[in-house]
Parts: C-alpha cells; structure tokens; sequence
C-alpha cells in the first residue's frame, strides 16, 4: 500500500528541492480530451503524440502493473529580464540546467527510497517524455488543478514550476482530494495569447501556440503569424505572465538558476551563431530542443 511508505516518500522528495508531493490513481480522468485533441489536428506536425494512442487513453497498456502514481513538482526561477537579452526572448523554465535532468535526479532519489521501503515494488519514472499526462496525473494526485491555458496550477505558488511522475505497483490508498478549479470567470491568458492559441476546452491549438512554433516547428512559420510573436525566441510564458495565481511564486530550485551567458548576449547575438556556438552555448540546455535552425530563424523574425 502507497500509505504505508507516504510518510517517508514525501519527506524524501520535498528534501530533494520538490516543491510539493502528492499521491494518486494511474487514470488519466482527461484521456478523453486528448483524443478529441489528437482528431482535431491541434497538435499540429508532433506526429509522435500519434503513437501509441491507445496507451495514452489507458496506462493499462502499457503498464497493467502500475496502481498508483507519485508526482512532484520542481519550481524554476519567475524572474525575468525584459532588457533586450537573449535571455529576455527565452521562456524562463529554458532559464537554466534542462530540467528534465534535474527533475529526474529528483525522481530518481524517490524512486530509490521507494524500493527501499517496499522492494517488492515495480516503479517507473516520467519527465516530460512517454504515453503520460504528467498535468493531469498531478491534479489526480492532489497538486492543482487544469488551469483556463491548459496549465496546471497550484493555489499556493501559481504554475511556475517543472512537473515528474513515478508510477508504482502500489496500490494507492491516500485520502486526497483533487483541488477544485478557481480560473472562476477569468479570461486574462485568453485575451493576453497575441495569436488566439487557447481554446474553451482549456487546451491549446499548437498551430498557433508560440511555444509551439518557436521550439517543434521545423522550416518557416506561416506568414499570418511571424509578426505576432511578441519578441520570443524560445517559448512563450504571456499567459503565465497574466496569470494572477502567479503573483506570489515559489524560489526556483538551485539547480533551474538562470544561466548569466545568456544576459550577456543581445538577441540579435544568435542570428549569429554556428552550429559549434550554438551546442556549446545551449550545452545541458532545453533550447537545444529547437535546433541550430530554429534558433537562428526565431532571432532573425524578432528582430524583424
């Protein structure tokens, strides 16, 4: 049973840096929502989220031996320079260290106290990558809820933090209640998206998304949206920005420190760089994500 090691878990995990733990069922209660997302084409060219649909629906799948899941989350650093940089044209969670080696070297020592504590125990950990919802896990789990821009928000710090999930084998039988939605009637990230991209549904249309378009769209961005990119290089953070539940952030985790190389780079800077300069600047980095390329490309249209 999950309750009978919480204790010890979530004193492991919050003395790793987790901003908050918390424990819960495997199902993916918005697995709906992402196959009316996948048909309506609004993942636009990510292909991969194609894949193995069957096992995103249903965990069971892929994992007929997973009854619960622990989920962290990891804050990174809410500032952010607005002076022309290179660093004020990338998102801030692109900040620092790639967080998906930070959060699994958290997950990790969770992980080993697990099975430390139960070895009869299967687990399998997730940052950012597999058939999951690390959003919708950690709402299930206790942690926040799906915010108007698809985000997940705590009510304590807002949603400026990094999300990690390890499924276990152990059945999970912790009384958490899931965090009531409190978007109430505010449209601020709606009205705030320079290009439309977020949707009723709370979710986002990636066609549009500038996040999307500056870090998983290969080749040129369609005309109708290259002025409407608001200055971004790397990702996008205008609807967290609005957002009022981020008034009051959490202090980012040492490791997420935000890198000074790229305060002392002007965004012009990158329309320069080699494909050498590029590697050894992004090196640990999550802008490598969008390629020698895309970099050079989104420089270029932010400068116009």
């Amino acid at each position: 049973m999950l309750s009978e090691i919480w204790p010890e878990v979530e004193r492991t995990a919050l003395g790793l840096g987790a901003m908050s733990v918390g424990g819960g069922p495997v199902e993916d209660p918005q697995a709906g929502l992402l196959e009316w997302w996948l048909d309506s084409g609004l993942h636009a060219s990510m292909s991969w989220l194609e894949k193995n649909r069957e096992a995103r629906a249903d965990h069971a799948v892929r994992f007929p031996w997973a009854r619960s899941v622990i989920a962290v989350t990891v804050p990174y650093e809410p500032s952010h320079p607005e002076d022309g940089s290179a660093a004020s044209a990338i998102s801030r969670y692109a900040q620092g260290e790639d967080y998906h080696f930070v959060v699994d070297d958290l997950l990790a020592g969770v992980e080993r106290e697990v099975v430390r504590l139960a070895p009869e125990a299967r687990t399998r950990r997730y940052v950012d990558t597999g058939p999951l919802s690390d959003r919708a896990l950690a709402a299930g789990a206790g942690l926040g809820w799906i915010g108007r821009n698809s985000m997940l928000i705590d009510d304590r710090y807002g949603s400026w933090f990094f999300i990690g999930t390890l499924l276990t084998s152990l059945d999970y039988d912790l009384p958490v209640e899931r965090v009531t939605d409190r978007c109430g009637t505010c449209t601020r990230c709606v009205e705030a998206c320079p290009t439309d991209a977020i949707l009723p549904e709370r979710v986002v249309d990636s066609n549009r998304c500038i996040s999307y378009l500056t870090i998983e769209h290969r080749g040129e961005i369609p005309d109708a949206l290259t002025d409407r990119l608001d200055g971004w290089v790397f990702g996008c953070d205008i609807c967290q920005e609005v957002c009022p539940w981020n008034r009051r952030p959490a202090e980012g985790h040492p490791r997420l420190e935000p890198r000074s190389e790229y305060r002392n780079l002007r965004v012009e800077d990158l329309m320069d760089l080699s494909q050498e300069e590029f590697s050894i600047l992004f090196r640990r980095s999550a802008v490598k994500r969008a390629k020698h390329a895309g970099i050079v490309r989104n420089a270029r249209l932010a400068k116009g």
